[in-house]
C-alpha cells in the first residue's frame, strides 16, 4: 500500500537531512575535527546567570563581554540569517614532560595549547577547508565561521551540540577526550538538530576547585576571572596584584592546573621531550628578550596575546618565586628595562629575594611613579596596594 504523499515528503526530508548530518560529520574527522555537533539556534537559558556574573565583575578586564550582552544570549541579533551552529572540537595533546626542579633551573612553566604555531590559524585555515566542502553541497549556504571570537558563548553552544558537559573548572568534558581540545564553530543558514545535550559525569569530584591556588573556582559553575592563573597571565594587562604573585608560582603564560588535576584527562598525554625548552623555557633567557626578540619567537604563537610587557611582567614574578639567587642577575637588569611595567614587576622579585641593595640603586633614578612605588613596597617603606 503506497505511503501517503505527506509521509512520503517527511521521510524523503528526514533522510536529507540525515545524509546532510552524516557528510558534516566526516568532513569533520577528515579535517581532523574529532568532535561534531550541531543544534539549532535559540534564545540561551543563561542570561540571568550570564548577567549575574558580569555585575560580579567576574569578567575582569575583558569589558568586551559586557558590551551589548544580549546579542551574546540570541544569536539571531547579530547573525539573524543563522538557523543553527556546527560546533567542533580540535584536539591537542598535553605532553608528558620529564620532571623539572624549576626553582633550581630557573624555568617557567606555560599551558599545553601554547606549544607550536598559534591554534587560531591552524584550526581557521581548516574551517576555510570545511566552508568550501559544505558550500559544494550546499551552494548558496550563508555561513560564518569562529575561533575564540565573535559574540558567541561557544561552550555553551558545544555543550547544547553534544560536545561534552560542564565541567566544575568550567571547562568542556568528553568522555573519550578529557577537555584537551579547541572549539570551534560555523553559523550556518541550515536546519540542523545535533543529539541534544549530554549528562554530566563529574560525580561529587572537587579536585579543580580543590587545587586551585588562587581560589579562582567556585560552587555552581563560577569562574572568577581576576583570580585566574590564565587570565592574570594572559588578558589582565596590567600590575598583578601582590597578593596573587606568589600564587603564580613559574606560571607565565596560562595554567592547566584545573585540567591536569581532572580524573577524566589523567588518561591522556604523550612524551614530549623535544616540547620542554618550548614549555618548561628559561627564564633569564625570557627576561633578556627585547621586542625583535620577542617578535622572532612568539610572532606566530599563541604566547603572542600577552605582549612582550605582559609576557616578562610574569617571567619576573616567576623569578620572584624561584627563591633563588641565580634570579638577581637578570632581575637587576630588567630594573633597566623600557617598559615600567618589567620594572615594576622585577623590583618585586628583588624585594622576595632580599635583594635591596639593588632596589636602592635603581630608586635613586627611577623617575615613573608605579615603578617607585614597587621599589618602595619591595623595601618595605610602603605596605602594597591592595588589589
Amino acid at each position: 500500500m503506497p505511503l501517503p504523499a505527506v509521509l512520503t515528503r517527511i521521510l524523503v526530508c528526514y533522510h536529507k537531512a540525515v545524509s546532510l548530518e552524516n557528510a558534516i560529520r566526516a568532513y569533520a574527522a577528515r579535517l581532523g575535527f574529532t568532535l561534531c555537533g550541531f543544534t539549532r539556534l535559540s534564545v540561551l537559558p543563561r542570561a540571568s546567570f550570564f548577567n549575574a556574573w558580569l555585575a560580579q565583575g567576574f569578567a575582569g578586564e575583558m569589558q568586551y563581554l559586557a558590551r551589548e550582552p544580549q546579542r551574546r544570549i540570541d544569536p539571531h541579533i547579530p547573525f539573524p540569517q543563522a538557523r543553527s551552529v556546527i560546533c567542533l572540537g580540535f584536539p591537542y595533546s598535553p605532553p608528558v614532560l620529564p620532571q623539572v626542579n624549576w626553582r633550581h633551573e630557573l624555568r617557567g612553566r606555560m599551558a599545553a595549547y601554547a606549544a607550536g604555531t598559534d591554534y587560531h590559524a591552524i584550526i581557521q585555515r581548516k574551517l576555510k577547508q570545511f566552508i568550501a566542502l559544505l558550500k559544494d553541497q550546499q551552494p548558496g549556504l550563508w555561513v560564518r565561521p569562529y575561533v575564540d571570537t565573535g559574540p558567541l558563548l561557544e561552550r555553551d553552544w558545544a555543550y547544547r551540540s553534544g560536545l561534552g558537559w560542564f565541567g566544575k573548572n568550567t571547562m568542556l568534558l568528553h568522555k573519550a577526550m578529557g577537555s584537551w581540545f579547541f572549539l570551534a564553530e560555523i553559523l550556518v543558514s541550515l536546519d540542523l538538530e545535533g543529539e541534544g545535550i549530554p549528562s554530566a559525569h563529574c560525580g561529587t569530584c572537587t579536585r579543580c576547585l580543590d587545587d586551585c591556588p588562587t581560589d579562582a573556582l567556585a560552587v555552581g559553575y563560577v569562574l572568577k576571572s581576576p583570580l585566574c592563573i590564565s587570565y592574570l597571565t594572559i588578558e589582565h594587562r596590567g600590575p598583578i596584584p601582590h597578593a596573587l604573585r606568589p600564587k603564580l608560582g613559574n606560571w607565565i603564560f596560562g595554567c592547566d592546573i584545573c585540567q591536569e588535576v581532572c580524573p577524566w584527562n589523567t588518561k591522556f598525554g604523550q612524551p614530549r621531550h623535544d616540547l620542554m625548552d618550548e614549555l618548561f623555557p628559561s627564564l633569564p633567557a625570557l627576561l633578556g628578550l627585547d621586542e625583535d626578540g620577542f617578535r622572532a619567537r612568539f610572532r606566530r604563537s599563541a604566547v603572542w596575546r600577552a605582549k612582550r610587557r605582559g609576557l616578562l611582567r610574569n617571567v619576573a614574578v616567576a623569578l620572584g618565586n624561584s627563591d633563588n639567587p641565580a634570579a638577581v642577575g637578570p632581575l637587576q637588569a630588567a630594573l633597566r628595562d623600557p617598559e615600567p611595567l618589567i620594572r615594576g614587576h622585577a623590583a618585586w622579585a628583588l624585594g622576595r629575594l632580599a635583594h635591596t641593595a639593588s632596589l636602592t640603586t635603581a630608586l635613586d633614578c627611577e623617575q615613573d611613579a608605579s615603578v617607585r612605588q614597587e621599589l618602595l613596597t619591595a623595601l618595605g617603606e610602603q605596605p602594597a596596594p591592595e588589589a
